[in-house]
């Protein structure tokens, strides 16, 4: 637990996981995301996913809490995609669903919780960290000691690019 200016950032336990389904819902509302590609039990399964990293021990969330009322919220990951199961001694690290409640901005939060889950998961032993920015929040994670740049991708060639 860490407190900053009145507020309190800590590990947010299972039960408070549909909060953060909450917030991940708010912050792609607010990028302008589409939902086109999200099936309608999504948060269900946003749950399930979040639960069962839990329970292995390869994710946490953090929030920021101004006494009762939870303003913020980040999560730290091990990455679980190629080449994981292959190089099992390699661990790379992800940080996503950074969100802070509207009033609340331009207090410190965003940093404070990506904070909490990059400690997290570098306890955890991963080497590397990465995450995907908004271009208004990348300032944050640069001051950080992320790395600056875009993320290359490639387009189908009939000019048909799918929905965020």
């Amino acid at each position: 637990m860490h407190r900053m200016a009145g507020l309190i950032v800590r590990r947010a336990r299972p039960e408070e996981f549909h909060i953060a389904t909450d917030f991940w819902a708010a912050m792609r509302s607010e990028l302008a995301m589409s939902k086109d590609h999200l099936p309608a039990d999504w948060s269900a399964r946003a749950l399930a996913y979040w639960n069962r990293r839990h329970e292995a021990e390869e994710l946490a969330w953090f929030f920021a809490c101004d006494g009762p009322r939870i303003v913020a919220g980040a999560t730290g990951f091990i990455d679980d995609g190629y080449p994981r199961d292959i190089a099992t001694a390699r661990r790379v690290g992800y940080v996503a669903g950074v969100y802070v409640a509207p009033s609340y901005r331009r207090r410190g939060l965003a940093r404070a919780v990506t904070q909490a889950a990059v400690d997290f998961l570098w306890e955890m032993g991963c080497e590397r960290i990465t995450l995907h920015a908004a271009e208004l929040a990348r300032p944050i994670y640069e001051s950080m000691g992320f790395a600056a740049g875009n993320e290359m991708v490639l387009y189908r060639s009939d000019g048909a690019r799918p929905n965020r």
